[in-house]
């Protein structure tokens, strides 16, 4: 399935936010009690990172974290063509890069709630920097609600009126693989069979929070979802974006399985 591209989700956006939920059954998840969002940059042709990805499963695992891993593509050359890494995902580090002023690109690391930076086989750095500034949205405000109706995902946000002239956070949504099983045949894990967790598929952002801090984004799940795959699901974030689009902090993340 190709991506769906960034106007046709915010087509899909185009609703009133007063449209209340049909009364289905249906899976849902909220901000609500999320601390932390680790965002971890991996790949398969990187020995180092191994021991972050099994990290990695672990934070998945919390009901108060959300765990994200973004394989890249720019250890391709070494020896092993990652098969789940993209291009988009370097270039979201590349953005992290450049905000934080890191100067540089280096696997594994983890990006914790948008704004610290630490090494993502680090288990302890990691909860530490979730615990030092945990995400807003955990105690209700900006809140994240995702809720899965029939085959449409409904996104709700709300995060209070902007201050005058502020420039407004993105809403982010990502899809994941579950889990991944990899043969490498090649590179620095020749020979290893590679457990990944909660694989990026896809990232986009679909839509800014408007004046009076809401936002609605309703979307058939087959934009999102391709069910020939194995089982996954998506992460919401809403993230403060600087006048050049760099990601800034993160306010609040949800994940829905699906």
């Amino acid at each position: 399935m190709s991506p769906p591209t960034l106007f046709v989700l915010l087509l899909a956006a185009v609703l009133p936010l007063g449209v209340a939920y049909a009364d289905e059954s249906g899976d849902e998840a909220s901000s609500q009690n999320v601390r932390g969002i680790v965002e971890l940059f991996t790949s398969q042709g990187c020995s180092e990172c191994v021991k972050a990805d099994a990290v990695l499963a672990e934070l998945a695992a919390r009901p108060d974290v959300v765990a994200l891993a973004y394989h890249v593509d720019y250890w391709d050359y070494i020896g092993w063509e990652d098969p789940l890494g993209s291009r988009r995902n370097a270039e979201r580090q590349k953005s992290y890069s450049k905000a934080l002023r890191l100067g540089g690109l280096t696997t594994p690391q983890a990006i914790v709630n948008g704004k610290a930076v630490v090494a993502g086989f680090d288990a302890a750095a990691i909860e530490a920097a979730t615990a030092k500034a945990p995400l807003a949205g955990a105690d209700g405000s900006p809140r994240i609600e995702m809720r899965l109706r029939g085959e449409t995902l409904h996104l709700r946000v709300e995060a209070g009126a902007l201050p005058e002239g502020a420039r407004p956070p993105a809403l982010i949504l990502a899809t994941y693989a579950k889990t991944t099983r990899t043969e490498v045949a090649r590179g620095e894990n020749e020979g290893r069979q590679l457990l990944n967790t909660h694989a990026v598929r896809d990232w986009r952002a679909v839509g800014l929070l408007g004046a009076d801090g809401r936002l609605a984004v309703d979307m058939p799940l087959g934009l999102i979802a391709d069910p020939d795959t194995q089982p996954g699901g998506c992460v919401a974030l809403l993230q403060a974006m600087d006048r050049d689009d760099r990601p800034g902090p993160i306010l609040a993340a949800a994940a829905l399985p699906f």
